[in-house]
């Protein structure tokens, strides 16, 4: 019954959203005590994308499609040539990528890379809990997304 009531208040797209903050915020967590991201963590959320391309009409499979193989590509040819990003890191972000679409993956990472940015600085490391801050980028784009009704 709480179901039924808490999902006719809310549109698809929420509940996509709603569903994808225990698997981000656990893989934040663990980026950030032992520096690795479970495997569940992204497949859960590659699975809730994958169960939403079929519900929802937007983002299109093209732009889930760009949003993974575009983000996670540049991260895998990053960590190649220079290291610092773990594979969680190409992993998550690519996931992310497919259940969000490209555009929303775009303002994630407009939000995540900054803190990211003056974290490595700060502290001196070359490598960064990225899970952290791609979590830090989702609760900022959720949260704008919510305040301004844009959810659909």
């Amino acid at each position: 019954m709480w179901w039924t009531a808490c999902t006719t208040m809310m549109s698809p797209r929420e509940i996509d959203m709603l569903l994808c903050f225990i698997p981000l915020l656990w893989a934040a967590l663990m980026d950030w005590k032992k520096r690795i991201i479970p495997d569940w963590t992204w497949i859960s959320i590659l699975l809730i994308g994958g169960v939403s391309a079929f519900l929802l009409p937007y983002p299109t499979p093209a732009q889930r499609i760009a949003g993974f193989l575009l983000p996670g590509i540049c991260l895998l040819l990053l960590a190649m040539k220079y290291g610092g990003v773990g594979g969680g890191d190409v992993k998550l972000t690519a996931a992310m990528g497919f259940c969000f679409g490209l555009n929303a993956l775009a303002a994630i990472l407009f939000f995540a890379l900054p803190p990211a940015c003056i974290y490595a600085k700060a502290t001196r490391q070359r490598s960064v809990p990225l899970a952290v801050f791609l979590c830090i980028g989702f609760f900022i784009y959720a949260g704008v997304l919510f305040t301004y009704g844009l959810t659909g």
